[in-house]
């Protein structure tokens, strides 16, 4: 069993807690990860989850880093959210963590960088930065349509729009269930978008040693 702590933008990525259970429901960033590990390893996975907001109000900070007053958020940036998963995952004894952000296609490297950095610091050496360009929506239109991954980084229509449009195109709702039900299916061998390549070749090199 691989143990997987995840975190990401919002509830319509990698996934929420439900509201009366608090147990983690999965978004479509979170079942495309399974299906990785399952295209590459064997293994069952585990998902533990962290909402940004947890994160952002975790005390613990990078070294060097002042805290500006204790008992509120401290440090905004990518690598302090990483630092502290890292060491969550550490604590929690999990092989992998996932930290996802979007990202525009100029700012990719330096916000891949710069959670890799985090996870460093935290002395995580399983940390895997998830980036999608533009947004996580562009992976789902690449499982709708592998011919959009060679042209998505670079497009500048809206990735949400165009999602809803594909998606009406094909009198299908534009909802939660409808974009995992896209992960689930998704065809990940087809898909050409280099910020997810990139995703799944990290991946694969991380869950190659655990066993």
């Amino acid at each position: 069993m691989i143990e997987i702590i995840i975190s990401g933008e919002g509830n319509s990525d990698v996934g929420e807690r439900d509201s009366r259970t608090g147990a983690f429901v999965p978004g479509p960033i979170t079942l495309l990860t399974r299906k990785l590990l399952h295209f590459c390893h064997k293994h069952d996975v585990n998902f533990h989850f962290r909402p940004r907001s947890e994160l952002k109000r975790h005390l613990m900070t990078l070294k060097g880093k002042k805290r500006r007053n204790r008992g509120k958020t401290v440090g905004k940036g990518h690598s302090d959210l990483a630092y502290k998963l890292g060491c969550i995952a550490k604590e929690k004894k999990c092989h992998v963590a996932v930290l996802m952000r979007d990202a525009a296609k100029g700012e990719f490297q330096s916000v891949y960088d710069e959670i890799r950095s985090g996870f460093r610091s935290a002395k995580f050496q399983n940390g895997v930065p998830a980036v999608p360009v533009p947004e996580s929506e562009a992976w789902l239109i690449c499982c709708l349509d592998p011919r959009e991954g060679r042209r998505i980084e670079d497009g500048r229509e809206d990735m949400k729009v165009l999602l809803e449009k594909k998606l009406s195109a094909e009198h299908r709702p534009h909802n939660k269930e409808t974009w995992n039900e896209i992960a689930v299916r998704c065809a990940i061998e087809d898909i050409q978008a280099p910020s997810f390549q990139r995703y799944r070749a990290d991946l694969e090199e991380v869950v190659k040693y655990l066993y």
